[in-house]
């Protein structure tokens, strides 16, 4: 899978077996079109995984 990466530092999601950290997601232009991207953004997002990491399906402000 092609794609972006973007690094964040993320609370964890225990229930999905993700742990807490920073952590490089891949994801694509189009989720973040409209993404706030300035270093130190507090964002909600949605994640699925694909093999061995994880893709970002949705990225917001908080």
């Amino acid at each position: 899978m092609e794609g972006l990466g973007v690094t964040l530092d993320h609370e964890g999601a225990s229930g999905a077996g993700l742990a807490a950290g920073r952590q490089v997601f891949r994801t694509y232009a189009d989720v973040l079109a409209e993404a706030p991207l300035e270093n130190g953004a507090r964002v909600a997002f949605k994640y699925r995984k694909d093999g061995d990491g994880y893709v970002l399906t949705e990225l917001k402000a908080r």
